[in-house]
């Protein structure tokens, strides 16, 4: 049990890193003005996408297996 709470934990950090420098990329601090605009938008994009996506995942995942011990 406290092994799944940890590996939990993990994972929403993970995500949420994710997220979080999907949104710097897409605001443009943390990539050089050299690189083109279109790359740095569609990074940001699919990091935030990714993010987000993972977070929902180990929501749903926590829900279904809350409802199999009920």
């Amino acid at each position: 049990m406290i092994a799944q709470l940890i590996l939990r934990i993990v994972g929403l950090m993970t995500a949420g890193l994710i997220l979080v420098v999907g949104i710097v990329i897409l605001v443009g601090a943390l990539i050089p003005a050299y690189v083109p605009s279109n790359y740095r938008t569609i990074l940001g994009v699919v990091m935030v996408v990714y993010g987000t996506y993972r977070i929902l995942m180990i929501f749903i995942k926590q829900r279904s297996q809350r409802r199999e011990m009920e």
